[in-house]
């Protein structure tokens, strides 16, 4: 699986992290604040190809969060920064994280 860049739609009071799967499987989506505090989370069953994933940010303060990705037996993480400046692009780094057991709230 690949992951892109998280897109902040402050107007829609929604982002959209796009991936590229290469099969159908399920995936979780946690998004937590910088203290670890869920803030969202969703699962989404996914056919091969190009996907967007959309998730809530209108109730979020501006801030550090963290996006949790997990499928199969791997865990990704990308971060965004909400800022008090409406924006469509923030600023996001990507780290995959291997054999990380995955835990839900």
């Amino acid at each position: 699986m690949e992951v892109g860049e998280i897109y902040i739609h402050s107007e829609e009071g929604r982002a959209v992290l796009d991936v590229k799967n290469d099969k159908p499987q399920i995936v979780s989506l946690i998004v937590q604040d910088k203290v670890g505090k869920p803030c969202y989370e969703e699962q989404f069953t996914l056919d091969s190809g190009k996907h967007s994933l959309q998730f809530p940010i209108a109730d979020l303060k501006a801030g550090t969060y963290f996006v949790w990705l997990h499928y199969a037996d791997k865990t990704k993480m990308s971060s965004f920064k909400i800022t008090a400046s409406p924006g469509t692009k923030p600023e996001s780094k990507k780290k995959s994280l291997l054999n990380i057991k995955f835990f839900s709230w």
